[in-house]
């Protein structure tokens, strides 16, 4: 088991995330912490940081220390994006930095933090073709990844609190109009004509996820993840818009909007605003994920870049953090799987929910690691509140809901707070249809010791038939899925019989 502190000292704020990894390989956030000491604003007019600016950062990075030393941390990595890169006294910070607290500080170039962001996306969802900008307080990286695969970067030399400057005067909105075609200039200049266009952009840090926290409360969305929360390109521009026709007091008691950021919202909102029009962005995506993650990915775990598998690689994670075997999760899956594909061609649920039964088929039991009693409600919650990536919003509470079934009027409650901003009554049903078939593969292996190795359903108007091996060895695994009768009924609208046979079994497959 070991402890990783990442620090990641940016111009706007400096942010420390201490990450968990367990000997199984699993990791998971721990604490973080963060402040706001604006070192964009800390220049002399040489381009040097003043000497209360390289005070303030000591002051900052010695309480990061302090907690990490609290966890008894393994190891420390800190990086230095856009205000130390700038800063033509850089060597003078690294090294106060050394004298006073012992760290080193790592500064990376522009390119680097813009790979470092894209690791941190690749790892975390399924991306095709995009636009990945990440606005800082003193740079804003823009990548462009072609069929997942990250072919060009750049760095330009402003952020939301450089560009804030533009603001001084005047009302934010006139700026706000003013600066756009500005930046706009700025990024054609780099990306030319022949860039793609009406692809998604997905957007990194702090300035992009208030954003969509804002319109999040907005609209009343009450699952609270901006990660991969989707926004069309004119529910953004209207965000923005809003924003700049009001006060910083009104902005402050905003819900959605850190107080903090309150007064580079705007300036940071042009520079999303200019990218999305430049491109003809088809819609934003929001990345909850950003430079410490693609610090964690790549300097430890020392992953590359392939095609990664998404949901796989998150399911796993979650599985082993809660210590249940993944071969026992593996056989009720596959069991799960077999008469997925059996309802799907019966016409009981579409091809397009087969990651919800996966997820769903993988994790049901994850809630037993508190409490046995009332598990599914606690694998509800665990579920709905990890890092489940490679799902939509929507396909993260119906696992969740699908995982957690046990009747449809108890998912119903369970799903209540989230109806209809997230899921339908008609999505419901697909939750239930889903958890009857996790059920009844777990009822398949009710001993644990993968007794029915296939399992196969057809149906008539009025009856689901279920088909499994003839073998004396698995009687308690055929009561247990007959003891679904009811469920089937209420949730299929049809009789369970259950049909002990070798003539029309599934194949097995992954």
């Amino acid at each position: 088991m070991s402890l990783t502190g990442i620090i990641d000292i940016g111009s706007n704020s400096i942010r420390l995330s201490l990450i968990r990894m367990l000997d199984s390989g699993s990791f998971f956030v721990i604490d973080e912490q963060k402040s706001t000491p604006r070192l964009a604003n800390r220049m002399d007019r040489h381009g040097n940081m003043k000497a209360e600016g390289i005070e303030e950062l000591i002051f900052h990075l010695r309480e990061f220390l302090d907690i990490c030393a609290s966890y008894q941390t393994d190891q420390i990595i800190a990086i230095g994006t856009a205000a130390l890169r700038m800063a033509k006294n850089q060597q003078e910070i690294i090294a106060s930095v050394k004298k006073e607290l012992d760290l080193n500080i790592e500064i990376i170039s522009g390119h680097e933090e813009a790979y470092l962001g894209y690791i941190a996306v690749a790892h975390t969802m399924n991306v095709g073709d995009a636009y990945l900008i990440d606005i800082g307080g003193g740079s804003t990286e823009i990548s462009l990844v072609q069929n997942g695969q990250i072919t060009a970067t750049h760095s330009f030399p402003f952020g939301a609190v450089t560009m804030s400057n533009e603001f001084h005067t005047g009302s934010d909105a006139e700026n706000l109009k003013k600066v756009i075609p500005q930046i706009k200039n700025e990024f054609s200049s780099v990306l030319g004509p022949k860039s793609p266009r009406n692809v998604e952009v997905i957007g990194i840090g702090g300035t992009i996820r208030n954003i969509a926290g804002i319109h999040q409360s907005k609209i009343g969305y009450t699952l609270p993840i901006t990660h991969n929360y989707y926004m069309t390109v004119s529910e953004t521009t209207e965000v923005i818009q809003t924003l700049s026709l009001m006060t910083l007091a009104q902005r402050k008691k905003l819900d959605g909007l850190s107080k903090g950021r309150a007064d580079v919202i705007v300036p940071g909102g042009a520079i999303l605003v200019a990218l999305l029009e430049t491109v003809g962005a088809k819609r934003l995506r929001i990345s909850g994920r950003g430079l410490r993650d693609g610090v964690f990915y790549s300097r430890v775990l020392q992953q590359t870049i392939t095609p990664v598998p998404v949901l796989q690689n998150s399911v796993h994670n979650i599985l082993v953090r809660y210590f249940e075997a993944k071969e026992l999760a593996e056989h009720r899956t596959r069991l799960a799987l077999q008469m997925f594909r059996d309802a799907v061609a019966s016409g009981l649920v579409p091809l397009d929910s087969e990651r919800i039964l996966y997820t769903a088929a993988q994790l049901h039991r994850i809630g037993v690691r508190l409490d046995f009693y009332h598990y599914e409600n606690h694998t509800f919650y665990l579920l709905l509140n990890s890092a489940v990536y490679g799902l939509t919003h929507r396909e993260i509470l119906l696992a969740a809901a699908a995982s957690a079934y046990n009747g449809k009027n108890k998912i119903r409650k369970l799903c209540a707070p989230y109806m209809p901003a997230v899921i339908t009554e008609a999505e419901l049903d697909l939750a239930a249809r889903l958890g009857v078939l996790v059920k009844m593969a777990e009822a398949l292996d009710r001993r644990h010791e993968q007794r029915v190795m296939n399992a196969s359903i057809t149906m008539n108007e009025q009856v689901l038939e279920l088909y499994l091996p003839d073998t004396n060895e698995a009687d308690v695994e055929w009561s247990n899925a007959q003891s679904l009768s009811p469920h089937v009924k209420k949730v299929f609208g049809k009789e369970l019989k259950v049909i002990r046979s070798d003539l029309k079994m599934s194949p097995l497959q992954d």
